[in-house]
């Protein structure tokens, strides 16, 4: 992916004509139900996820910004702060929930510097976004990573959805360049309402946005769990938490310039 990027650097200049056209969300989170996993989609052969190279995403919207940066990698991490993260089943004794945020911050640090991050979660103070897709945003996100609170149930697709959002927010300014990742830490299966097959497909369909997710203590049943689809990782101790979380920043396969639709 990275080949790609300077690649696409290179080829920029030429493609100048183109036309260019923080604070906590306060709704109360919906108690705690679980889902039943749904039967894995089927994998059509248009999924925009699986074709990368093509930035006709998002449509064209005239009034958009444009970034300095239009090859900026974007991370928006939605954090599961639900009541189950209290337990320390799978902490070596801590609560889920500070093991998590230990983990979370470490993989912040660890992003480029150039690159886009922003934080959605849902504990028990609400959910929503608690800080938008900024590169300078660093002491904010730790800051808020630090404040959740566990409580209130685990309303997955709400994230997804306002991921997805974001990160197309985002693409608008960047032309539909760059790299765009959801990357969700859960404990849990979606509150009833919230279940998540809806906003995977969207995206899966809609846009070239790679889902990650890191499934702590919760094994591979799970609907964000679509091999093929979806990036996911079970985690079951903090090591492989964090190793989880590193994978997020492996780096995809190259692609070059011309593999790109205009």
């Amino acid at each position: 992916m990275m080949l790609k990027k300077l690649s696409v650097c290179i080829a920029l200049a030429a493609l100048a004509g183109c036309d260019s056209s923080s604070s906590p969300a306060s709704s109360s989170a919906p108690a705690a139900t679980s889902e039943t996993k749904p039967a894995p989609a089927a994998k059509p052969t248009e999924l925009y996820s699986m074709r990368p190279a093509d930035n006709r995403w998002p449509a064209r919207q005239g009034q958009s910004e444009l970034s300095d940066n239009l090859l900026a990698k974007n991370y928006y991490i939605v954090f599961d702060g639900s009541g189950s993260m209290d337990n320390t089943d799978c902490g070596d004794g801590k609560r889920k929930l500070d093991v998590a945020k230990t983990a979370v911050k470490k993989f912040v640090e660890q992003l480029p510097a150039d690159a886009n991050v922003g934080v959605y979660a849902f504990d028990g103070q609400g959910v929503g976004e608690r800080t938008h897709l900024s590169t300078q945003n660093r002491p904010v996100v730790k800051q808020m990573i630090d404040q959740l609170v566990a409580g209130g149930g685990t309303p997955l697709s709400a994230g997804l959805e306002d991921g997805e959002t974001a990160l197309t927010a985002q693409a608008g300014k960047q032309l539909g360049y760059g790299e765009y990742h959801l990357v969700i830490i859960t404990d849990g299966l979606a509150s009833r309402g919230y279940e998540t097959d809806g906003a995977v497909q969207s995206i899966l369909q809609n846009t070239p946005i790679n889902i990650h997710t890191i499934g702590f203590c919760i094994g591979d049943d799970h609907s964000l769990h679509q091999p093929g689809l979806t990036f996911y990782r079970s985690a079951s101790d903090p090591d492989s938490l964090m190793a989880g979380l590193n994978e997020v920043l492996a780096e995809a396969p190259d692609f070059t310039l011309l593999e790109f639709q205009q």
